[in-house]
């Protein structure tokens, strides 16, 4: 099963704003063991990036016999600097089971200033 997701990196103060040339890396949560990365990219002119994978990407002993009914990945982006160190991170903010089809994500004006994003 192949899934596709759009990413949209936004100032969080101006949600209008978008934020182009950035490094974006999508993850998988995982609870009980190490995450899955689902794909790196660089964020377009609209600041958004399509990522496309499949389950063989995030499926693991912790999605269970019926993962495929039970679990969708649990989604994270990992921002990186220019010079690709993580900046910014919506780990502790994964919600379980939840894919949208367009996940936007709030950058904050301080992060965006500080490491010069966009």
């Amino acid at each position: 099963m192949k899934l596709m997701l759009r990413v949209q990196l936004v100032i969080a103060e101006e949600p209008k704003k978008v934020l182009p040339n950035v490094k974006v890396s999508l993850y998988d949560r995982d609870w009980k063991s190490e995450d899955d990365l689902l794909g790196t990219e660089v964020t377009d002119a609209k600041g958004e990036i399509f990522f496309e994978f499949d389950e063989k990407k995030y499926k693991d002993a912790e999605d269970g016999p019926d993962w495929r009914i039970e679990s969708l990945p649990d989604l994270y982006v990992n921002v990186h600097d220019g010079q690709d160190q993580v900046v910014y991170s919506t780990r502790d903010v994964v919600e379980r089971d939840k894919f949208p089809k367009l996940l936007v994500v709030p950058i904050p004006r301080a992060v965006v200033e500080q490491h010069k994003l966009g």
